[in-house]
């Protein structure tokens, strides 16, 4: 009877320390304003990101047309000319150097900005008004643009505005596109329309540094074309190959070798998800339909479904050709007459195997010889599940339960789960590096939960109920968070 009791208190004392721990508080500034946020106040924030210039996370009020920093405990509106929402200038006009400079592509104002490495605030360049067909090298940091009343290219480097540009055109088609590659001392660029909808390029070319432009001719797959842009493409150089595999799946990757007489196109690769397991140096791919409408044959004496299902393909060093992986079918789901595949099938953990989502679980590759399989079967985890590395731990979250998987790759069930049916879209689950501990957020009971070690959970008392989660900011490390009406904010900071 002691002992039970001394357990008691040894549990009731850790729970409220706990408790203690961490805190929710209202954000300043954070309330709702419009009528839309106060029914669906997640409106409040929506796309947090870190803005180079600032030190909080920048979020934007999507019906407001308004960015606000978040500073750890309010909510500052920038007033600044750069970062603005117009134009998608906060999504897509960010661009950061190899040297720590960064350029912004501003729609309202139509000006290209600058901050530099050791500079605090971004300043417009004001050569640039009106700028036309802007694009940047990602590999050298250099800003290309048009003014709008001249033909002529130029470039930023650094500070300096350079007029003598020379660039491909290829059937008045302009470049779009350029990436300098260090590694293998030379050039590409893409030529194509410059309107403002998204085009197939016309052209690839390629020079070596200080040596003149020379066309790559590529043959592609009937059907297909040139991806659109270089930037963000994912390029590995080998001793052999250089592969390129563009941001956008809709497109094919390309394979290039590196000749005395320049690049030459070796081959292309089938569109479609494309990750690079890093222990084996082996590239996964997912290719064919997301979706298709289900077929029906009919016969004498049968009916059945016809389908022609993605596949899965694996692309070793230096190789040009990928190879199917058999007997791999990718989950799918069906509404209606339509059969919708899972859309992000391949998940890769740092130096783990390769986990897929197939026709009966999660298959796990070894990704080497993908021979050795070992199967987490849906029965047992759950229809949809999600593996997400937090913190020191690999979990697997479904609407069945929340899994910690094991380095043997077995799994045991977090039994004591604070939500019953933890779908991964209703329950986050947040590890905060600098606590060194986990968040369980539940949207539909508006609860929050503060655990160490996700084997014990503590309920964090609330105000008002929690309707989801914004984002988390390092230092000061805090959470935001949605509530009813309002930002919230999880913080240890609790004197107030």
């Amino acid at each position: 009877m002691y002992k039970q009791t001394m357990a008691l208190v040894i549990f009731l004392a850790t729970s409220i320390a706990n408790a203690a721990d961490v805190c929710v508080v209202p954000v300043v500034g954070g309330q709702a304003m419009l009528p839309v946020e106060f029914e669906q106040p997640y409106r409040i924030a929506t796309s947090p990101r870190f803005v180079p210039g600032f030190e909080g996370v920048i979020v934007k009020a999507t019906n407001r047309q308004e960015l606000y920093e978040f500073n750890g405990t309010s909510l500052a509106l920038i007033q600044n000319d750069f970062p603005h929402v117009w134009g998608f200038a906060f999504e897509h006009g960010i661009h950061l150097g190899p040297n720590g400079a960064a350029f912004g592509f501003g729609s309202r104002p139509r000006v290209i900005f600058r901050l530099g490495s050791d500079a605090t605030a971004w300043e417009p360049i004001e050569a640039t008004r009106g700028y036309k067909n802007a694009f940047f090298d990602q590999g050298l940091g250099d800003v290309y643009w048009r003014a709008p009343s001249s033909e002529q290219q130029r470039r930023i480097r650094a500070d300096r505005t350079i007029d003598d540009i020379d660039l491909p055109s290829f059937n008045g088609d302009r470049t779009v596109s350029l990436r300098t590659i260090s590694k293998i001392g030379g050039v590409l660029s893409l030529t194509g329309p410059t309107g403002s909808t998204a085009q197939s390029s016309s052209s690839i070319w390629f020079r070596q540094l200080g040596g003149d432009w020379a066309r790559v001719p590529v043959e592609l797959s009937d059907g297909q074309r040139l991806f659109d842009t270089l930037e963000d493409a994912e390029i590995q150089i080998s001793s052999r190959f250089i592969r390129i595999f563009p941001e956008n799946t809709a497109y094919e990757p390309l394979i290039f070798r590196l000749s005395e007489k320049g690049l030459v196109f070796e081959a292309s690769l089938p569109a479609g998800i494309w990750r690079f397991h890093k222990s084996s140096h082996n590239w996964i791919g997912r290719v064919g339909p997301w979706s298709q409408p289900k077929k029906r044959r009919f016969t004498y004496w049968n009916d059945t479904i016809e389908t022609l299902p993605p596949q899965f393909l694996v692309l070793g060093p230096d190789e040009t050709e990928a190879h199917l992986i058999p007997d791999l079918a990718s989950q799918s789901d069906v509404s209606g007459e339509t059969i919708f595949y899972h859309p992000r099938p391949i998940t890769i953990l740092d130096e783990n195997p390769v986990f897929v989502n197939s026709d009966t679980g999660i298959v796990v590759l070894d990704g080497v010889r993908l021979s050795d399989r070992q199967l987490l079967p849906y029965k047992d985890i759950g229809d949809h599940p999600r593996i997400k590395t937090l913190g020191r731990l690999n979990i697997i979250k479904s609407e069945k339960g929340v899994f910690i998987l094991n380095d043997d790759l077995s799994f045991d069930r977090v039994e004591n789960f604070p939500a019953e049916s933890p779908w991964p879209h209703e329950v986050n689950i947040e590890f905060v590096d600098a606590w060194q501990s986990y968040l369980v957020i539940d949207h539909l009971s508006g609860e929050i939960y503060h655990s160490k070690d996700m084997k014990r959970f503590t309920n964090v008392e609330t105000e008002e109920q929690i309707d989801g989660v914004v984002g988390i900011l390092p230092d000061p490390a805090s959470v935001l968070l949605i509530g009813e009406e309002q930002l919230l904010v999880a913080t240890k900071d609790c004197a107030s």
